[in-house]
């Protein structure tokens, strides 16, 4: 049966990254490979043919979810009884494609009517809290555990973000937790500059607000994180091209600064121990 989705407009861009995923796991070479994308976006009644122009995204969105996905893996090989808190969650999949050990907890955090709508259409995940709140409100930090290490996931959230809400959430997130990880992506001014201009956005009325600064600068700002690591999504794209001659025309873009520095995927740890 198929679930007529009602969401106000902003909060329609979690149909475009599903819809992305979805794509890219049509391919005969897939990046990320998310089975479920398909599965769910087909019991969903939504024109996503109106969102063609989006088509040529899907490599970004597959790669950044699969480096998304290598880290939480990572997190959990070090910390088998550790805490993932993942942002705005949307309809994404992670807890599926993610072995999580017995001893781990998971929280996704969004919207109401979007928790509403993935527990609809997902059902109940073992092991899986879901608490319905803007990411930015804070009364639901009080219902989330502060003992375990944790890795706080903000995944294409970020740059939606005034400058002052990405402040608060992540200082609120480290007053909060006593050690682990915080994973997320950001943009270029350039990147938001220009994101107006796709005419998907612009119906849905959003953009990008918020952009990265330098990471050392990022880390002096909200202390006590720590740069562990940073990605340009367009080397990983480069990387994950199925054709020699796609990896090369990938490569030969990445050597211009702007174009290599355009998103990038940062990792940082924080402890209030040491």
């Amino acid at each position: 049966m198929s679930e007529r989705v009602r969401l106000t407009q902003e909060k329609e861009t979690l149909l475009m990254t599903l819809y992305l995923r979805a794509l890219d796991n049509r391919r005969a070479t897939p990046i990320l490979g998310d089975r479920h994308a398909q599965a769910i976006l087909d019991r969903i009644d939504y024109d996503f043919a109106g969102l063609g122009s989006l088509r040529g995204n899907a490599p970004l969105i597959a790669t950044r979810a699969r480096r998304f996905d290598t880290w939480t893996r990572e997190f959990f090989a070090g910390h088998p009884d550790g805490l993932v808190l993942h942002l705005a969650c949307g309809l994404d999949s992670r807890p599926l494609r993610i072995t999580r050990p017995a001893r781990s907890q998971w929280i996704d955090v969004d919207y109401p009517d979007v928790i509403a709508l993935r527990e609809r259409l997902y059902g109940p995940i073992e092991g899986v809290r879901t608490l319905g709140s803007s990411v930015t409100e804070p009364g639901w930090w009080d219902q989330v555990p502060a003992g375990r290490p944790t890795l706080v996931l903000a995944e294409g959230l970020l740059m939606y973000l005034a400058a002052d809400e990405v402040d608060r959430l992540v200082d609120r997130a480290l007053r909060h937790f006593t050690s682990g990880w915080l994973v997320f992506d950001g943009v270029a001014p350039w990147v938001k500059a220009v994101s107006g201009w796709q005419p998907s956005m612009r119906r849905a009325g959003t953009g990008f607000r918020w952009t990265m600064p330098t990471p050392h600068a990022f880390a002096e700002r909200h202390p006590p994180l720590r740069p562990v690591d940073q990605e340009s999504a367009v080397e990983l794209i480069g990387r994950h091209q199925a054709s020699a001659a796609g990896r090369a025309l990938v490569r030969n873009l990445a050597r211009v600064p702007p174009v290599r520095d355009a998103v990038r995927l940062m990792r940082y740890s924080f402890s209030r121990d040491r």
